[in-house]
Formats: C-alpha cells, structure tokens, sequence
C-alpha cells in the first residue's frame, strides 16, 4: 500500500504540480461535501489541466512577439475600408484555414493599420491554442541570411516549423539584394502548403519586382503564397497622418 506521506514527493515526480498544492484543502471539501472518490479525482485532474492550460497560453502569448496592445478590441474598424470587423473576427473564430496551412496577405497603403490587423489575428489564434510568431519582414531575413552564412538556413527553417502562423509585417521594406531575396524565397517555398504565412506589405504584386532581383523568383513567390490564400485589399487614410494633424490643430 502506498505511503500516504510519500504523496506530496510522488505529485512532484510526476510534475503534478497544481493536485500537489490544492489535493489537501479539495479533499477537505470532498470530505465535507460527501463526494464519491471519482468526482474527487476528477475535480483535481480538472484543476490541473486548467493550470496546464494557462500556462502554455502565457508561454505561447511570450514567444509569439506580438507588438503590446494591438488586439482586436482596440482597432477602429470604421477608419479603414476593404476589411470587416465580421471577416476578421471569421479567420479568428474559424481557423480552418491554419489548420491547413493556408496564407492571409493584407495589402495597403503605410499607416491605414495592416500591422494592428495582422498582430490582432495573431492574438486571436494564440488563444485559440495556435503557435505564432511575429517578426518584421526585415528582421526574419536577417535573421535567415545569417543562418544561411553559417552553412545552418535549413535548420532554421525547421525550427520555424514549430510555430503553425509566422506574421511577417511590412513585407516592401526587404531591400532588394540577392542574399536576402534568396531566403524570402527559401522561407516561402519551405511553408509552402505546410505552414501559414500571413503578410503584410504595401507594395501590390504588381511591384514585388522590386523585391525580387528575378522577375523568375517573383512569379514562383506569389503562386506559391495565392495559390491558398485570402486576400485583403486595405484602404483608408494613414492614422499617423491623422495623428500628426490632430496635434497640430490642436496646438494653434
């Protein structure tokens, strides 16, 4: 018969930890309430699967790097036309589409708020349960421009691999070398129907010969990245324009 004071020790080796710190004062209750032992064990498996639960959400939340604030809740919707508050809320509650590696390109002008839109999907997802991870455009290939310089760009893809969404925002400002284009292309092409992509840029594809140094390289890109993809066109006046006039009215 197992030792009952052993239990705190067993609880710890099998990483129990929330049953390890509330089994005590449950079973006070239990006791007072007159539970069957399965209603028991099921209220302590439910406390820690909850505890597990919050958890993995602060440490997807933390890994995801999503710029603070800009959810879903703080996006003004009536500024912007071309995209709904229904559609976005559509991609969040339904995502059937991450499921299957599906992409989402958002297109517009600089300042009409296509990064606040992308980061609020993003939000949305990871509390869904879904892995995300932010980044500049610029930044992710820099990033993958030095793996492959130390001979290990496969293997970063694959690290990658492990975040079922990567947000890349401001997709226009990759300057147009063929060191950096050549890893665009390297991520594109790896995701391809295996992982989502969803993009923000305010160069239509019409001028993403400016991103790729062979107009080759630019039709393989984009069929890659339509061919399951929705596609939101973004207009509406730049609200750092708007935020600049403000001041300046305001200070006359």
């Amino acid at each position: 018969m197992a030792n009952v004071a052993a239990l705190p020790i067993m609880l710890k080796s099998l990483r129990l930890a929330c049953i390890g710190t509330h089994w005590q004062t449950l079973a006070k209750k239990a006791t007072a309430e007159r539970w069957v032992p399965e209603h028991y064990l099921a209220e302590l498996c439910a406390m820690e699967l909850a505890t597990r639960e919050d958890k993995r959400l602060q440490r997807y939340h933390k890994e995801s790097g999503l710029p603070p604030g800009k959810t879903l809740a703080s996006f003004d919707f009536s500024a912007l036309e071309g995209v709904s508050l229904q559609q976005i809320n559509a991609l969040i509650q339904n995502p059937h589409w991450v499921e299957q590696g599906e992409n989402l390109l958002l297109f517009g002008a600089s300042g009409i708020g296509k990064t606040h839109l992308a980061s609020s999907i993003g939000y949305g997802l990871v509390e869904a349960g879904i892995r995300v991870k932010f980044s500049s455009a610029t930044h992710m290939v820099q990033e993958l421009q030095q793996a492959k310089q130390n001979l290990g760009l496969a293997e970063a893809l694959v690290k990658l691999d492990k975040f079922t969404v990567l947000i890349l925002d401001d997709l226009g400002y990759v300057k147009k070398t063929a060191q950096e284009t050549s890893v665009l292309f390297e991520l594109i092409a790896h995701r391809y129907e295996r992982g989502t992509l969803i993009i923000t840029s305010n160069q239509a594809f019409k001028d993403w010969d400016y991103l790729f140094d062979d107009s080759i390289m630019t039709v393989a890109a984009i069929d890659r990245l339509v061919h399951h993809a929705t596609i939101m066109n973004c207009e509406g006046e730049s609200y750092r324009r708007k935020a600049s006039l403000k001041r300046m009215t305001s200070a006359q």
